[in-house]
């Protein structure tokens, strides 16, 4: 469609320049049925609502009730999913009997679609429409398993209308715990949000313009596109547009994080919160009188429904490791082999894990931290530049992660018995079987054995067990023979007595 200054100079130059149509349609790069449509045009009153009162359909009436019905549900489900003009002309005539011409069904369909799609982008600001929530982040304090204090950040998740909401932990605020709480919510209510109103976190807006237009950042803009809802940013210090989240936020912290938790596990903690907060529902809505699980149910079936696929959720980044293998995410530097100085790994980071690869091979994954400075290792990533400093062994810092009995092996050995053991280690390690590394060497001690070959040759008894047959059982009948042969009678091959 035209803007209205594109009409009115095509009205100048039809009727106060004298221009013919041609000229118009050439001049300003236009079809020439649109220049003459707008040239000609008389009436620019407002365009009047349809109507779609069904007594003015009289053959179409009785069958308006089934299509309004099937085009608000159709407001859920994909673009793609929804019903044609065509498909519910079919249905009718399927399922209902209806014998009216198709031009009829048309035409309602189109102007009802308009109404539809009026009613949803017509929402005021401060109102509560049906299936739209808030989201916003509070903090708490929790303690690990060692008793020591952490900040963490609730994602709370409301729908006002119903007055529910939905608690998720995480020690972050980053955009990987935002959108991995929003996910898995989604996925426990069973739908989409149609709306979500949020405030101008930096995990969602990249930039905050005039008014209410705002710059979204990428990752969220790609949720909000997998997902298919909406976003509304609040004004900047306007928290009072997020009432129900902000006093959601505080409900949930007193009533599911008091007395201080024990968090060891995020992610068993997360789904008992799913539960208790299920349970919190079942109690009357404040205005409404009815259990507040009974207007969640009504609400739940205006939710869009979940992505055909689930969406993953995680940032992506290419690091350069400095020449002792470290790759920096965060502020944190997680630890690789030397040998990838100089070379381009892929990371994969999500709110709990960072997953790092070479040429889309996964090398190794780290649990994320969320310190600052902390470097992150695994002696099993050095192996191969051990095996050309052998002698570097205990000079290394993370020569303590290394199995306890083989720290103290390790310090016992030198120059090529080392590397020889270094080489088994490796072996080891590559068939992932790392954690039958002190059993192989604690069954060669038992032997009698230090040496390489040995504990090699226990490794492969514990390893592949089913290569090593079972000594034979014999019965308890079977004859044991006592022979001590004569060996004087090799005296005489080697001309004397035996000696």
């Amino acid at each position: 469609m035209l803007k209205m200054a594109q009409i009115q100079y095509i009205k100048h130059l039809y009727e106060s320049e004298g221009k013919s149509l041609r000229e118009i349609a050439k001049m300003l790069g236009m079809n020439f049925r649109t220049v003459q449509k707008y040239a000609y045009m008389n009436n620019f009153s407002p365009q009047i609502t349809p109507n779609v009162d069904p007594e003015t359909y009289p053959v179409l009436g009785e069958y308006i009730p089934a299509i309004d019905e099937w085009l608000e549900a159709d407001m859920r489900e994909p673009r793609k999913q929804r019903h044609t003009a065509q498909r519910i002309y079919d249905r009718l005539k399927d399922e209902k009997g209806f014998s009216g011409c198709y031009s009829s069904v048309k035409r309602y369909v189109a102007k009802r679609k308009w109404l539809l799609k009026q009613d949803r982008e017509g929402f005021l600001p401060l109102s509560h429409p049906i299936a739209s929530s808030q989201v916003d982040f509070g903090d708490f304090k929790y303690y690990d398993s060692l008793g020591r204090d952490h900040e963490g950040h609730a994602l709370v998740m409301s729908f006002p209308n119903a007055n529910v909401g939905w608690m998720q932990v995480f020690p972050s605020e980053n955009q990987e715990c935002l959108l991995t709480g929003m996910n898995r919510i989604f996925y426990h209510i069973g739908g989409v949000p149609v709306r979500i109103r949020c405030d101008n976190m930096t995990t969602a807006v990249a930039q905050v313009l005039k008014g209410t237009e705002r710059v979204i950042s990428d990752g969220f803009y790609r949720f909000m596109l997998h997902h298919r809802f909406d976003a509304d940013f609040c004004n900047p210090s306007s928290g009072n547009e997020k009432g129900n989240v902000e006093s959601k936020v505080g409900y949930d912290r007193r009533n599911m994080l008091v007395p201080v938790p024990i968090i060891d596990d995020f992610e068993a903690f997360n789904e008992e919160l799913l539960r208790r907060c299920d349970e919190d529902h079942e109690r009357p809505h404040y205005i409404h009188g009815k259990l507040i699980s009974e207007l969640w149910e009504e609400e739940r079936k205006h939710l869009l429904t979940l992505p055909e696929y689930e969406y993953e959720v995680f940032r992506y980044e290419a690091l350069s490791p400095d020449k002792y293998g470290f790759v920096t995410v965060d502020k944190n530097k997680y630890g690789l082999s030397p040998e990838f100085y100089g070379r381009v790994i892929q990371a994969k980071i999500y709110y709990d894990t960072v997953e790092l690869y070479f040429d889309h091979h996964l090398l190794k994954a780290y649990d994320r931290k969320y310190g600052a400075r902390e470097e992150i290792t695994d002696w099993k990533q050095y192996l191969p530049t051990l095996l050309r400093k052998p002698g570097a062994v205990e000079h290394t810092r993370f020569f303590n992660q290394m199995p306890k009995l083989w720290q103290e092996y390790l310090r016992n050995t030198h120059g090529g018995e080392r590397k020889s053991v270094l080489t088994l280690l490796s072996e080891i390690v590559a068939d992932g079987n790392a954690a039958l590394c002190d059993e192989a060497l604690e069954l060669a001690g038992q032997c009698g054995r230090t040496d390489a070959d040995s504990i090699r040759q226990c490794y492969l008894m514990i390893s592949k067990p089913e290569n090593y047959p079972q000594p034979l059982k014999l019965r308890a009948d079977t004859p044991r023979i006592n022979y001590r042969p004569d060996l004087t009678v090799y005296d005489s091959l080697t001309g004397g007595a035996a000696l």
